[in-house]
């Protein structure tokens, strides 16, 4: 059951390539999940560049051309379109937007292309994709006026909450999917502190440092509760507690409810997961030991994984043998 080497590729199996929507689903939320299953599927090279695909392609990898060709098409198709809809809907409402705003989609997803092709397809796919949403807000909406002067304080928060929103996610969801495991703090740190010396420098050579501080401070507490999908946290918070009242009390089997198995990317331990999986580990013992396997993808709660796990299971099982050693004497 332990997470498989990153170096054991499967044999071609492109039917293990997730189709348009879980691919962005799992880009997004499970990135470790998606990178151990893409290599499942026969792909050597998850994060990398779209030539490196196409090369595994060419040597008989269907897997690592269905996989470039659809990640192609959630960039330069589908995030145009859901960019347009957005933008479309938002001015609808009111939302005074820059003229020429559309052309943003454009160019995010020649940005993203320039990225795919040099960088890696993932890194291009996810920026290209979430910056052309972010910027009819963060960039159209501000200069547009929605938000006040265009050079004013709130315009600026809004700026870089955007950024910061990207980055974040991002960052986090590339790392994953490159390394097969989420990004350390010290990383996450690191890349918070250079996203927001970036507008500073930007905005500071045109000498509006007001403007450039706004921007750089909002986007370094964006660029932390994106990275650390704090708000996700909270909700995710209340349904495992939710899910563990309900099989403590109601004696409905729900461990598989446990956000630690949708998601791999939450950087703080989710409350009563361990009761929960003490509680359920003499009558499921296999379905405990998927949700330990979850939790060593997850930065938070690694430490609830095997070694925690194995010696529950062994206190369950030494349980179950007392309690039928107890039923053969009084019989």
């Amino acid at each position: 059951m332990d997470l498989p080497s990153s170096h054991d590729v499967a044999p071609d199996a492109p039917e293990k390539v997730p189709g348009l929507p879980r691919l962005l689903w799992m880009l997004l939320w499970q990135p470790v999940d998606l990178h151990y299953r893409l290599h499942g599927a026969g792909i050597q090279s998850p994060g990398g560049r779209v030539g490196q695909l196409w090369h595994e392609q060419s040597d008989g990898s269907r897997a690592a051309g269905l996989y470039a060709r659809r990640m192609l098409v959630l960039l330069l198709l589908v995030s145009p379109l859901l960019t347009v809809s957005a933008g479309t809907a938002l001015a609808s409402l009111g939302l005074k937007l820059e003229p020429g705003w559309w052309v943003s989609a454009v160019l995010c997803s020649l940005m993203g292309l320039f990225l795919a092709l040099s960088s890696g397809l993932a890194a291009g796919t996810l920026m290209g994709f979430l910056a052309s949403q972010a910027m009819l807000v963060g960039l159209h909406a501000a200069v547009g006026g929605a938000f006040g002067p265009r050079m004013g304080g709130v315009a600026g928060i809004v700026t870089g909450g955007c950024l910061g929103l990207v980055g974040g996610l991002c960052a986090g969801s590339i790392g994953a999917l490159a390394r097969g495991k989420g990004l350390s703090i010290n990383r996450v740190q690191i890349g918070a502190i250079v996203l927001s010396l970036v507008p500073m420098v930007i905005w500071g050579l045109g000498k509006e440092w007001r403007f450039g501080g706004a921007v750089a401070a909002s986007a370094l507490v964006a660029y932390l509760v994106a990275a650390f999908r704090l708000p996700i946290f909270l909700v995710e918070s209340l349904v495992q507690a939710g899910a563990f009242a309900m099989e403590r009390w109601v004696g409905l089997p729900t461990l598989r409810w446990s956000p630690v198995v949708h998601h791999n990317l939450s950087y703080l331990p989710y409350p009563f997961l361990r009761a929960h999986m003490a509680l359920a580990a003499r009558s499921r013992p296999l379905e405990v030991l998927e949700v330990a396997n979850a939790c060593l993808k997850s930065p938070g709660n690694a430490l609830l994984g095997w070694p925690w796990v194995l010696a529950a299971l062994a206190q369950a099982e030494a349980a179950a043998a007392g309690e039928q050693e107890d039923t053969h004497k009084e019989g």
